[in-house]
């Protein structure tokens, strides 16, 4: 029998287990405790994280509650595009107007574009849910019916009037254009009216009660100038046609005081264009006007 020397690689451990697996077990055990921290950490970070979204979200939305519960444009813009919806008035009867319904908007976790709001009519009340579209043109992307105000998920869909205005004032002018001849000819079948923050700044003063509004049609667009009677914005007094920014077209209401007062007293560089135009006759060179008669017959 030999008795060949053992390979170095495979003596025995002097004092080691006899099972030999101790180093593995305790790598195991420190990778599943890091894996744990890890996973606590992780998880931790998330939690946090997740707090911290839903807790902004809520701040944003409560800012925006606050503004959506004074806001008076939507219910407004809302009372235009039910106006002759059948539902709407056998629930109500005629719409005299409709609120904010602070009470169903208070449960809103999340920033929404979905508000509820009562529609008070004649004969009752009811409550819709309006979703506000983010498209410049589009007011509202649906509009929905509750029957029952315990059951805030079972909504019917409402038809709607497509809202050709951005704000009140807006809508003002709307009902005063939409069937003038000028306007039509110009831009085709009004489609939408709205505020042009750019031309108001330049063609208006800062005290003045004007806003330059832009008009919109299936054919065009254009501009008109709206002076109101006073700072509530609710009564137009006067419209102008910006087809030419410089030179308005009165096409509703009496002439400003300022225009009339240019017609009385024109301004010395008007005054001169004016009499440079008039030919005074006394001022004729006879010998130049019977030349030109002289060419004209010959």
């Amino acid at each position: 029998m030999s008795h060949a020397p053992h390979s170095p690689y495979t003596q025995p451990v002097p004092n080691s287990p006899s099972g030999g697996g101790g180093s593995s077990k305790n790598t195991v055990i420190i990778v599943a405790i890091v894996s744990v921290t890890m996973l606590l950490m992780c998880g931790g970070v998330l939690g946090l994280g997740y707090y911290a979204v839903e807790r902004l979200a809520k701040e944003i939305n409560a800012v925006n509650y606050d503004y959506m519960f004074d806001d008076a444009e939507t219910p407004q813009a809302l009372m235009y595009a039910l106006k002759e919806n059948e539902t709407i008035r056998e629930q109500v009867g005629e719409i005299e107007s409709i609120e904010f319904a602070a009470e169903h908007n208070l449960d809103n976790a999340i920033y929404t574009e979905n508000y509820y709001y009562r529609v008070i009519g004649t004969d009752g009340d009811a409550i819709i849910r309006a979703e506000i579209s983010d498209k410049e043109e589009v007011r509202f992307d649906r509009v929905d019916w509750v029957p029952d105000e315990t059951d805030l998920d079972t909504r019917v869909e409402l038809e709607t009037i497509p809202v050709p205005f951005d704000t009140t004032l807006a809508q003002a002018a709307y009902e005063l254009i939409k069937d003038d001849e000028t306007i039509n000819n110009e831009v085709g079948t009004i489609s939408f009216v709205a505020y042009d923050w750019e031309l108001t700044d330049e063609y208006t003063d800062v005290e003045d009660t004007s806003y330059v509004l832009s008009v919109r049609g299936d054919t065009g667009k254009t501009h008109v100038r709206v002076a109101f009677d006073d700072y509530d914005y609710e009564t137009p007094e006067r419209i102008e046609w910006m087809k030419d920014p410089e030179n308005p077209v009165l096409i509703y209401g009496e002439p400003s005081e300022d225009s009339e007062m240019e017609k009385e007293n024109p301004s010395p560089s008007n005054q001169d264009s004016a009499e440079s135009e008039t030919v005074d006759p006394e001022t004729v060179d006879p010998e130049t006007d019977n030349s030109d008669a002289t060419e004209i017959s010959e």
